[in-house]
């Protein structure tokens, strides 16, 4: 019980500095998002949710690409948006092609605010469907244990041969797991079926096809990385201020609207 207790106040004592440092902004979030098609991009819904202003990048390092939405869908937590981007789309795994206990990485942004803007790339197994008492079998989620944070969200999740094979949507709070059963855990965290993937994709300008997994190709991560990181980019959603709507619609009018900004 002594052993739970120091555990329990370490845990209590790092939520308390993720979540000063990473509490959502009223004014901005930021994800990551995947080339799923040339110039279209998917990510998550969250990130976009009741925001104006929705942003690609960073581009050379500095400048920002403006992105709009083409498509969301609140229940699958899915968009798709369109932005001025010169990047190789990522190819998307058939689901039922997928075993359980895949080896996968996840690359993305996490953390930004603490981590920069700078892609980082973790690595695990498919542990899972899951499975609980407000969901069926088959409901579109898998469990993964490959590490993740906030800013991941959007994210894609790579097999052995550089194939998607879902997105990062969830994480398990482990607070309140701790809280509620005395038990930690460890990276316990839930992806959205390449399945799901392809279907909110087929009535879009993106509409992409399954593409086959190979078993037999197990590329290294840093393999994987130099292969599909030029296609993954940091999103940004943001809640202009009055004043910066009334600017925007004032460029509009005048002709003078661009599509980058440097920030």
């Amino acid at each position: 019980m002594k052993l739970y207790s120091i555990l329990q106040t370490i845990c209590v004592a790092l939520a308390l500095i993720i979540h000063d440092g990473f509490a959502q902004d009223t004014r901005a979030n930021v994800g990551t998002g995947f080339v799923v098609a040339e110039g279209y991009l998917l990510t998550a819904n969250h990130i976009l949710r009741d925001k104006d202003s929705f942003w690609v990048g960073p581009v050379d390092g500095k400048k920002w690409i403006k992105a709009s939405v083409v498509k969301s869908d609140n229940a699958l937590d899915l968009a798709l948006i369109s932005a001025k981007i010169d990047a190789k789309p990522l190819p998307i795994a058939t689901w039922s092609q997928v075993p359980i206990g895949l080896d996968i990485v996840v690359i993305g942004f996490p953390q930004p605010k603490l981590q920069g803007i700078s892609k980082k790339i973790t690595q695990g197994i498919i542990n899972g469907n899951r499975s609980d008492r407000n969901e069926s079998f088959d409901q579109g989620y898998f469990q993964f244990s490959a590490e993740v944070s906030r800013g991941n969200s959007g994210g894609p999740v790579l097999s052995p041969d550089g194939l998607v094979v879902g997105m990062v949507q969830k994480k398990l709070d482990a607070i309140n797991v701790v809280e509620l059963t005395q038990d930690l855990p460890i990276n316990v965290n839930y992806g959205l079926k390449s399945s799901q993937l392809i279907e909110f994709l087929k009535d879009t300008p993106a509409h992409v096809s399954a593409r086959s997994l190979s078993l037999q190709t197990n590329l290294r991560p840093y393999q994987i990385y130099a292969q599909t990181e030029g296609s993954i980019w940091t999103v940004i959603g943001r809640k202009l201020s009055q004043g910066e709507i009334d600017a925007e619609n004032s460029k509009a009018k005048s002709g003078e609207a661009t599509n980058q900004n440097s920030w």
